[in-house]
């Protein structure tokens, strides 16, 4: 007989199933399959009723309403295998703590306690879900956080969605890429997002987008189930208070969860990130993850992959052995200007996270460490890691990591990079854009349209700055800016390539 203990550790492995049932359930698109089934039913049975239409028309207009119903069908079949999928790895992942073991717990699957408490939990989750939903265009609702967090807490589903992508996008036989793929690096604030919107905006790229939330590492199969409930909402600023504006198809630095999935302990530490040294399965497993994103946005003829992500300074060499003819694009901007703005987003993000526990989380589960209560400076230098708690309210800090960071950058990397001065880019967005198109292998007309969207940079009060931090971070910027986008940076020599 269940034990009361038993029913209670059930509930506690069944609640995060039925929250993936139903969330998959709304996202797949089986009301419209269900609403489809039905119409075409009601039309079999009117041509069958009618004595207005000829046998010889029935012979001919019910085999195809037939394979209209059939194929319906199978769809739903396959949409009900996919959410019984879901609520079993789900139960299976979470009862392995608590019920035995992952082979124990799936044994219990089929025992009527557990299909009772499911369909009880699924119910009132099914209905509290509803009542929850807030208006288009309001925050996350509970719903979404639980989606979010089972999509992107357990490395273990990021590697089987991973698996199941990959054998999705292996079906499609994509020739390939017209072009080498072109990643965006940089410290953060320095420009990486417009540059990374001004490239995408020319239409020749494949990336990430908030659509591919939260199943970053299945794009495919993510955009298979989720097609039939697209969202669409109105432009809105985004949580830097930066004056971009974003929705659901903006691109966004989403890939860093790759990363995080199959080498996070070689370059996350507990207050700092390190160069990355990437092994060679890892980078074998990347180059199959750029496809599986060109996949998903390619239809007719592959795209190029364009990524943006701020770790990767920390592993451009990895990058081209992956890709040798990668273009790596690294925006800097004014050392005070930018300092500043590092400071005054860590500031922000400290209070945000203090005042959302999600959202830490979130930036978490996203490998941001930008700034904020998860703050995890690139370990580039000596001087890089702040010397205490303290120093980070400091700004002579902030402009001491600058240096380091660009530093590192121009003593490591520099035959493998385009520097790209993100403040004349504001000041002369055509004549920028116009030098790196050759450099992108594109014509300067596919970035044209983007150059009305080019806004000045921001510009702020400076705290007084130690000297010697200042002195060496105006030397920087000044070999920073003698290299930038001179005709683009050739590397002396190719690095190795991967085999394929």
């Amino acid at each position: 007989m269940t034990s009361w203990t038993d029913w209670a550790l059930q509930a506690l492995a069944c609640l995060p199933g039925v929250v993936v049932f139903v969330e998959l359930f709304r996202a797949l698109p089986m009301m419209d399959n269900l609403n489809h089934l039905k119409t075409t039913t009601q039309k079999v049975m009117g041509v069958v009723r009618s004595s207005k239409t000829s046998d010889h028309w029935k012979e001919k207009i019910l085999p195809h309403y037939a394979g209209v119903i059939l194929a319906a069908s199978l769809r739903n079949v396959l949409y009900l295998l996919i959410m019984a999928a879901g609520f079993a790895l789900a139960f299976c992942l979470v009862g392995m703590w608590f019920l035995g073991g992952f082979a124990s717990a799936a044994a219990m699957l089929l025992e009527p306690s557990v299909q009772i408490i499911a369909a009880l939990l699924g119910t009132a989750y099914a209905v509290a879900r509803v009542k929850l939903t807030p208006a288009q265009g309001a925050d996350e609702h509970l719903g979404s956080k639980l989606l979010h967090h089972l999509a992107l807490d357990s490395r273990l589903l990021r590697k089987a969605a991973f698996d199941l992508d990959c054998s999705m996008s292996a079906a499609r036989k994509l020739p390939p890429p017209p072009g080498p793929p072109v990643f965006i690096t940089g410290l953060a604030r320095a420009g990486t997002t417009i540059l990374l919107e001004a490239i995408y905006a020319s239409g020749r790229f494949a990336t990430l987008t908030y659509r591919d939330m939260p199943f970053i590492t299945a794009p495919n199969f993510w955009k298979s189930v989720s097609s039939g409930q697209r969202r669409h909402a109105q432009a809105k600023e985004r949580a830097h208070k930066d004056r971009l504006l974003v929705n659901y198809d903006s691109p966004e630095a989403f890939e860093e969860i790759f990363w995080m999935t199959f080498d996070q302990g070689s370059y996350v530490k507990e207050n700092c990130l390190v160069p990355h040294k990437v092994p060679r399965e890892v980078l074998l497993n990347y180059r199959r993850y750029v496809a599986n994103i060109i996949a998903k946005d390619s239809k007719d003829a592959p795209l190029r992959y364009l990524a943006k992500n701020n770790n990767n300074l920390l592993r451009i060499s990895a990058l081209k052995r992956a890709f040798p003819e990668a273009v790596i694009l690294v925006p800097f901007r004014n050392p005070l200007d930018h300092a500043k703005s590092l400071m005054a987003q860590h500031q922000r993000f400290v209070k945000t996270h203090q005042d959302d526990p999600f959202s830490l989380k979130y930036m978490n589960w996203l490998g941001h460490h930008e700034f904020g209560a998860n703050l995890k400076p690139f370990r580039v230098g000596n001087d890089a890691l702040p010397h205490c708690p303290e120093e980070l309210a400091d700004f002579s800090y902030w402009v001491r990591y600058w240096s380091c960071v660009y530093d590192y950058v121009l003593n490591q990397h520099t035959a493998e990079i385009v520097l790209f001065d993100y403040d004349l880019f504001c000041r002369k967005p055509a004549a920028c854009l116009e030098e790196l198109a050759p450099l992108l292998r594109l014509d300067k007309e596919q970035l044209e349209p983007f150059f009305s969207k080019i806004k000045s940079s921001t510009r702020h009060d400076h705290p007084t700055v130690a000297p010697e931090v200042l002195a060496r971070a105006n030397e920087v910027h000044v070999e920073l800016r003698q290299r930038a986008m001179a005709g683009g940076q050739k590397p002396s020599a190719r690095p190795q390539a991967l085999p394929s």
